[in-house]
């Protein structure tokens, strides 16, 4: 707690209102033909930092950032007992407020029985009258879909199954997540044997398309995971690993988005290593999972990481359906590239509400 509290202390001034300013992280080639210009917020809130930002759940969910505001969205779920949200949305201008917006979907993809179990969403400027894909599972399903939307929160018009198990000859397939760096569309992936990566082809009338072949990212000991860019030749690959009976979120960092991601030592992730710890369990928040994104602030000194974690004393909600708050992590980046510190999940303040 003393750790992130000194984080925070640098990040933001005391006694002042503050704009926190975010920056694309999809801009590969570093000339901002993708960039969305932040304006921040000037809440009072900009001097502290509350977890869970948003409760009761956001299982399975991803956060994506738009030009004027942030969208989360969950798995389908049930905050209320028996009435079923088919991926419901959430948007914030500071990351910190969020206010309940429509579903994403307005009936559930019906390709197969299972609710969305899992979703990633990202920002594609380039293919115009669908500007935000998503890419989700159905729970059992062992497939990848596709959707498209011209606003975050969409609604979503369902393109159908776009990868199937088979496919990658696996028996499980789980855990998709977009990235847009560029021009350029990837899907990672995780399987019976790791994490890959697939660069696809995205467009308003065709879809989406494969194009060339999947690379592997790391082994199954690694997986469910987000790719952070910080600059054309730094990239993060962080994931989740078990630790015994917990999860752990662990991270590696490469110099091209395809990798190899190494450790610290320099051994890769598909050579067996788990990375560098980046948060692990607190004493009230457990389990931290689902990285769903990075966000890097303007002088590109911290990464901001929203994840799930499962309140120790609380795992589920009066519906019986997960209770997985979203988090959000700021983390400062050493000269080196490698992050300073690890950090536990928890809850409260990160730093008083005014200083």
């Amino acid at each position: 707690m003393k750790k992130i509290f000194e984080l925070l202390a640098l990040t933001f001034c005391a006694g002042a209102i503050l704009t926190m300013s975010m920056t694309s992280c999809t801009d590969n080639d570093g000339d901002g033909i993708d960039s969305v210009s932040w304006e921040g917020s000037t809440n009072p809130e900009n001097t502290s930092f509350r977890n869970p930002v948003w409760e009761p759940s956001l299982e399975g969910g991803t956060l994506v950032k738009g030009a004027s505001s942030y969208t989360a969205l969950s798995a389908t779920t049930q905050w209320a007992a028996g009435l079923t949200t088919v991926c419901p949305t959430l948007t914030s201008a500071n990351l910190m407020s969020w206010s309940v917006g429509n579903s994403a979907f307005t009936a559930s993809p019906d390709w197969a029985e299972g609710r969305v179990n899992s979703l990633s969403v990202d920002y594609a400027r380039a293919v115009t009258g669908a500007t935000y894909w998503m890419f989700y599972t159905l729970e059992g399903s062992n497939s990848i879909g596709a959707a498209s939307a011209t606003t975050a929160a969409g609604p979503y018009t369902d393109r159908g199954v776009v990868l199937t198990a088979d496919e990658v000859s696996s028996a499980t397939l789980k855990d998709p997540f977009l990235i847009v760096v560029a021009t350029s569309y990837y899907l990672c992936y995780t399987t019976d044997d790791g994490t890959y990566m697939q660069r696809v082809t995205l467009n308003r009338v065709r879809g989406v398309a494969k194009s060339g072949a999947a690379v592997k990212l790391a082994g199954k000991e690694f997986g469910d995971v987000a790719i952070v860019r910080v600059s054309s030749d730094r990239f993060y690959l962080m994931g989740t690993v078990a630790s015994g009976t917990a999860t752990q979120i662990r991270y590696a960092m490469a110099s091209k988005i395809t990798g190899p991601y190494l450790d610290k030592a320099g051994t890769a992730l598909t050579a067996g290593s788990t990375g560098e710890l980046l948060l692990e369990s607190g004493a009230d928040m457990v389990n931290p999972e689902n990285p769903m994104r990075g966000l890097v602030n303007e002088e590109g000194t911290h990464v901001f990481v929203a994840y799930n974690a499962t309140q120790a004393d609380k795992p589920l909600m009066t519906s019986g359906f997960a209770r997985k708050p979203m988090l959000i992590t700021p983390f400062e980046m050493g000269e080196d590239g490698w992050f300073t510190t690890s950090a536990k999940a928890q809850k409260g303040w990160t730093a008083p509400r005014f200083q």
